[in-house]
This record gives C-alpha cells, structure tokens and sequence, in this order.
C-alpha cells in the first residue's frame, strides 16, 4: 500500500512539476496564463471535491453496512 501512496504522490509531484515548466515556458502574457491557471486550479479542486465527496459517500456507506452487521451479529 505504501508503494501505491508513493507512486500516487510522485505522479501528481510531476504533473504539478510539468504543468508549472508548460505555464512557464509558454510564449503568453502574463495575464492570459494567471487566467489560464486559474482556471486549471478551480477546476483541479472542483475534481478533488468531487472525489472527495464520492469517497466520503462510499465510506459512509461501507459503516453504515458494518454496524448493520454488528448489530446483527450481538442479538
């Protein structure tokens, strides 16, 4: 699992590394690419709280599952 993690956290370093040399290298105003970040950004956490939402939904149900379980399991 640990593995994964690192993996995980190695790819987003890099495509957060690359993205940053693209932004930088690109021949375009330095408001057209503030804008053009912006956006790049709103919409990375617009997916991550989309995410974070999914999971915290199926995590919430994985519990709810477990303690219908449990329950059942001490009568």
């Amino acid at each position: 699992m640990r593995r994964v993690v690192l993996f995980a956290l190695g790819l987003l370093f890099g495509a957060t590394l690359g993205a940053t040399l693209a932004f930088l290298l690109t021949p375009s105003s330095g408001k057209t690419l503030r804008k053009r970040a912006e956006r790049h950004v709103q919409h990375a956490l617009k997916e991550a709280r989309a995410a974070s939402e999914a999971k915290r939904k199926a995590l919430e149900a994985e519990l709810a599952a477990f303690s219908k379980r449990e329950r059942t399991a001490r009568k």
